[in-house]
């Protein structure tokens, strides 16, 4: 006979390491609510290619935000390549840019996700739902 009593709930998701790569610190600042709002952590913010590094080597994150055109004209996808190779972190694509051509240049950098801007708190909460936190690589 079973206990009715018992309860069962899927197993609570840890929370993710993120870091968010944005230029536009009103857009970052959105960004950074919707991350804690799916119940992660926001572990930095970057604008630039050095900025981001500097976080990322000091913080390990699970996955980063990342614009595609970033301060002083800098390009996200240039960043993507360099975290996916040296740390490897895997990126979530923000931009208001991403036609067909640009995703599949994007895709040879193994991207979790592409997210449109303006960001749908839903998409970015599926988005972050794909990643696989670094404790479990």
């Amino acid at each position: 006979m079973q206990n009715s009593d018992t309860i069962t709930s899927a197993p609570e998701r840890t929370p993710l390491n993120v870091l968010i790569v944005e230029d536009e610190m009103l857009i970052a600042f959105d960004l950074e609510l919707q991350v804690k709002a799916c119940g992660h952590c926001v572990v930095g913010m970057a604008v630039d290619l050095e900025s981001c590094k500097k976080v990322a080597r000091a913080c390990a994150p699970d996955v980063v935000l990342m614009d595609l055109r970033l301060k002083g004209g800098e390009r996200g996808e240039d960043l993507a390549r360099w975290l996916r190779s040296e740390m490897g972190v895997r990126c979530i694509f923000v931009s208001g840019n991403l036609d067909e051509g640009r995703r599949a240049r994007l895709r040879a950098l193994d991207p979790v996700a592409f997210v449109g801007k303006p960001v749908l708190s839903t998409r970015l909460a599926e988005a972050l739902a794909q990643v696989v936190p670094a404790a479990k690589r």
